[in-house]
């Protein structure tokens, strides 16, 4: 009892916790017992609750304990970008009764979500740098923390792609066929952006490496690392790439399963194959990285 108080009473995470308790709290009971939808002053209240726990999060954030003011801004404009977009893509794509207002949906959400993007990467670069060293990047991917950022970094391949299929070409296809169902292809974009929630989920239960050497030594190396990277490790750690024969060949196959993902759009084939080809490719990248690195 005494350690929940502290934790609670002493860390900010503690705080945040308590704090989004509360606000989750009043939210399910003010939601169940008001209709939201029934005045634009319940549906502005209902944001509001959700902006606090948005808040909440930035506030519990490794960011904001690293650099509280920046680090709290950056990682809450991170996720609001990422809630906005993604919430209205899920929405959209799961909830929605019919396509018939497809296109104009697309006008107004295709820069929505662009504008989202550059959020994302703005705010994303940012954190990035509070944790790591950038020219360390490759000397993380030994710690747990490492590769969970690193594949997170690869599944964006995937999402980007998707994003230009539904934003661009199904756009096209539907001026030229109004019948055309395109969200099946938008659940298809749902899942990948789902892999990188798994991913992020990953990385807030992971030590940020400040010092690798020093993680390394105290809490070991990834076990995924582990078993993938055969090659011995010299130490003090200092990653470079070196493409090697195999490496190369498995970034040639993770364009080809991209080249397939976009066959299998191109040819009204099942979003199911092009998020699988969408997986190979992440897979046949990571391990073409992991095969092209040396410590």
């Amino acid at each position: 009892m005494m350690t929940i108080q502290n934790v609670i009473s002493t860390f900010e995470v503690g705080q945040a916790w308590s704090f989004t308790l509360f606000v989750s709290i009043a939210f399910y009971l003010y939601v169940s017992i008001i209709p939201i939808f029934t005045k634009k002053i319940h549906t502005v209240i209902s944001l509001t609750f959700s902006i606090m726990l948005l808040l909440a999060l930035g506030w519990a954030s490794h960011s904001a304990s690293l650099n509280e003011w920046s680090g709290f801004i950056a990682h809450s404009l991170h996720f609001l970008a990422v809630t906005i977009w993604v919430g209205l893509l899920l929405v959209v794509s799961w909830f929605s009764l019919n396509h018939e207002n497809w296109l104009a949906f697309l006008k107004w959400f295709t820069p929505v979500a662009l504008g989202c993007l550059l959020v994302i990467s703005i705010t994303g670069y940012f954190l990035v740098t509070l944790v790591i060293d950038l020219t360390s990047y490759p000397n993380s991917w030994i710690l747990p923390y490492g590769q969970s950022l690193l594949i997170k970094h690869l599944i964006l391949i995937p999402i980007l792609f998707f994003s230009c299929v539904n934003g661009i070409w199904i756009k096209r296809k539907i001026q030229k066929d109004p019948t055309f169902n395109p969200r099946n292809w938008v659940k298809a974009e749902s899942f990948t952006l789902l892999l990188i929630f798994s991913a992020t989920a990953l990385l807030g239960q992971q030590e940020p490496p400040h010092d690798i050497g020093a993680v390394a030594g105290s809490n070991g190396m990834s076990k995924l690392f582990s078993t993938v990277y055969s090659e011995s490790i010299s130490l003090p750690i200092d990653a470079y790439m070196d493409f090697s024969m195999l490496g190369t060949l498995f970034f040639a196959l993770s364009l080809c399963f991209l080249c397939f993902a976009w066959i299998a759009t191109v040819k009204k084939f099942s979003p199911l194959l092009a998020f699988s080809m969408s997986i190979l490719c992440i897979i046949s990248m990571y391990l073409g990285l992991m095969n092209s690195v040396v410590f």
